[in-house]
């Protein structure tokens, strides 16, 4: 059985923020019992992998108070990914004192966070503080929408200079608020102004999940992300009544593979829905992209993006490429600076990308225990 990990709704779409863009707050709330979060736990534990990892989201996932106590005697790596509003001393001593990897959604400075996040900056920022203080891992995540995709220098800056996490996350608004949603030209433009400002001052302070996936794809033939994947064979979602699911943006009743307190992990992994749904992921894809020649870095990106975004990603991917130009292989193998790597990579045409993986660094790779070849 390949691996794969966990992503856990313990009190499904239920939190205490409404955000405008939140693509699961249709999903009804609930509360996970505690016999159906053991057996999902318990069972895992048991699978016989090598590397295990479980990441609870929401809605709000610390509204479950229950959390740690559950999941303390677990060995496996945990992540949590939060509004950080609900987090005070206590709970940012336990995620510490557990090794948790938390991730904070935060969208930039207050009059940017606040437009869509229902004016929680504040809060935001003092239960990172807490986090800070108690010594807790964090990165951040970053909602790109029109409310601040055409600022990606001054809102990366923004991050950097005031909280103390090297991770940053940024991922496209792309529903189901049509009206924040960001076009494919917005992206485009979006990840270049951010590629500029990082790669000028940051490479190899500062990681950057999507460009880290990239160079991940490039070094090892695996992506850190499973929008740029082959198939969407990754992870399953639990739900807090016990079902599962392929992935969280398609959380439905014709994708439900079983449920946890009726099936085994092999019964819902061998599942017919759930071999369709991840060969769909390149194997519907329309001959514009099976004909382009990145797509081996996209693959196609997300289902649920299915070439909205395609001509953004051409826009970063030919400004990568044109930045290598005149870069040998050789240089690009001796560079410490990712970008030449990088950009050197895109230029060979056989697409046999053998850049060496340690001359790009890959801590978020590791910090969120993906294999690597």
């Amino acid at each position: 059985m390949q691996p794969f990990s966990l992503l856990v709704k313990p009190v499904g779409g239920a939190c205490n923020l409404d955000c405008r863009y939140c693509f699961y707050k249709s999903h009804a709330g609930g509360r996970m019992s505690a016999e159906v979060l053991e057996r999902t736990l318990s069972s895992y534990a048991a699978l016989p992998f090598a590397q295990k990892s479980v990441a609870f989201q929401g809605g709000e996932p610390l509204l479950y108070g229950e959390l740690f106590d559950a999941t303390e005697s677990f060995p496996f790596s945990k992540s949590i990914q939060t509004n950080a509003t609900l987090i005070d001393s206590n709970i940012a001593a336990r995620l510490a004192e557990g090794g948790w990897l938390v991730g904070v959604s935060l969208d930039g400075p207050a009059p940017v966070h606040n437009v869509n996040r229902q004016n929680s900056f504040e809060d935001v920022v003092r239960g990172i503080e807490h986090l800070e203080r108690f010594g807790a891992d964090y990165n951040l995540l970053t909602v790109v929408s029109k409310t601040n995709v055409a600022q990606p220098a001054a809102l990366y800056r923004f991050l950097r200079d005031n909280f103390k996490t090297r991770f940053h996350q940024y991922i496209e608004c792309t529903g189901p608020d049509e009206t924040l949603a960001v076009t494919g030209e917005e992206w485009g433009r979006f990840l270049i102004g951010l590629y500029d400002e990082w790669s000028k001052h940051d490479a190899g302070k500062v990681f950057i999940r999507l460009f880290e996936s990239i160079a991940s794809a490039l070094a090892t033939g695996r992506s850190a992300q499973c929008s740029f994947a082959r198939d969407c064979r990754h992870y399953l979602v639990v739900e807090h009544d016990g079902s599962v699911y392929p992935c969280d943006f398609f959380v439905r009743d014709d994708l439900m593979l079983g449920n946890v307190m009726d099936n085994t992990w092999e019964e819902l992994v061998e599942s017919p829905v759930y071999a369709a749904f991840a060969a769909a992921k390149t194997g519907c894809l329309p001959a514009a992209c099976r004909e382009c020649e990145y797509i081996a870095l996209c693959n196609g990106d997300c289902p649920r993006n299915r070439q909205r975004l395609c001509s953004g990603w051409k826009f970063f991917f030919k400004m990568l490429k044109s930045q290598g130009r005149g870069k040998s292989r050789e240089a690009a193998k001796r560079s410490s600076l990712f970008p030449l790597a990088l950009a050197s990579a895109l230029l060979r045409d056989s697409g046999e990308f053998d850049i060496i993986a340690g001359n790009l660094g890959v801590p978020y790779v590791q910090q969120q225990g993906i294999p690597q070849d």
